[in-house]
């Protein structure tokens, strides 16, 4: 059911009570972001956007590396079990690293013909893949298990919730004592289903989850998928779906305060005339300052440059030639 302003609040102070007893500070806030650079909202009618650069090409690596400003910094890849690990992809997270930069490789529960459903298949493949990669420094296990409409998500298929789980589990027992496993959501659905998913997650995952858990994803895109579609301030419907996550959903799960959220995806397209370039720098500022005294961890924006796209819509913090939006330098700023 809906949460009021006063019972929000109060969730919060019990929240932020808990982070003092605990002795629990906030991570030092990171950032990363998705490399791709042909996402647009008019790939769900068949509108594609096209972009001649390569996502980790020269150009746009220079880019990466100028971004991260010699800070800790995660460039976001997806994989899916029924296509591995491609030889591109190896390169690309090879060259990343040869940058001083992190990788934050998500694996997709999309099974191979026949394997709907085979929970332990999912699970060995997650298993030998993280093993074979001692280097990859975040493991996300699915992507948006939560969402059962899209082809990008891992909820239209067989008990994404039971595939998370084992996934999270197998990652956890073989991976580095300097790896981080964890998963994503994305806010949100109804209340309904977000309380049963996350509750799932507390009663099938049990001790054994939350021990191989290091962190709490979502995917929060205020203002833009979910409403209000267009935010009056951007900074308090950023932190009112931080707080929901962290007070109302975290909780359900069996996960504390000393549990970071990471947002593994986040974003906000330029779209003139109400979604200008100043407009997109002006909203990332304030999802950063949303962050404070929540415990996030990460902030990890989707996408890095634009498409050139029939709509016109710009999800990149760089312009379809590569040239910095003024979001660039906030996030490079990092305030």
């Amino acid at each position: 059911m809906p949460v009021s302003r006063p019972r929000r609040a109060a969730l919060l102070a019990a929240a932020l009570a808990a982070f003092a007893r605990a002795g629990v500070a906030d991570e030092s806030l990171r950032f990363g972001v998705y490399p791709g650079n042909t996402f647009t909202f008019g790939k769900y009618v068949g509108l594609n956007g096209t972009n001649p650069q390569a996502p980790v090409g020269a150009l746009a690596l220079a880019r990466l590396v100028e971004l991260a400003g010699g800070r800790p910094f995660d460039v976001h890849f997806y994989a899916q079990w029924d296509g591995g690990v491609p030889a591109l992809l190896e390169d690309e997270i090879a060259t990343v690293h040869d940058a001083g930069l992190r990788v934050n490789l998500a694996l997709k529960y999309v099974p191979p013909p026949g394997r709907d459903g085979d929970l332990a298949g999912f699970a060995s493949w997650v298993s030998q893949t993280v093993a074979a990669h001692p280097d990859v420094e975040v493991w996300q296990i699915t992507n948006e298990a939560n969402v059962p409409i899209s082809p990008d998500t891992d909820g239209s298929f067989k008990d994404p919730v039971g595939a998370l789980i084992a996934g999270v589990l197998a990652a956890g027992a073989v991976k580095a004592a300097d790896q981080q496993v964890g998963f994503n959501w994305f806010y949100r659905l109804d209340p309904l289903s977000d309380a049963s998913f996350w509750s799932a997650l507390g009663t099938r995952g049990g001790e054994a989850f939350r021990r191989a858990l290091d962190y709490a994803g979502v995917d929060i895109y205020a203002g833009t998928y979910i409403p209000p579609l267009y935010s009056l301030n951007d900074e308090q419907d950023f932190r009112t779906a931080l707080e929901y996550v962290r007070c109302n959903l975290m909780p359900l799960a069996g996960l504390g305060a000393e549990v970071p959220i990471y947002v593994q995806e986040f974003g906000y397209p330029t779209l003139p005339v109400l979604r200008d370039e100043a407009k997109q720098a002006q909203v990332l500022a304030a999802y950063i300052r949303a962050t404070r005294g929540l415990n996030v961890g990460l902030l990890q924006w989707f996408q890095l440059a634009d498409a050139t796209s029939p709509l016109g819509d710009g999800w990149g913090l760089l312009r379809a030639d590569y040239a910095p939006k003024p979001a660039f330098f906030v996030m490079q700023a990092g305030q």
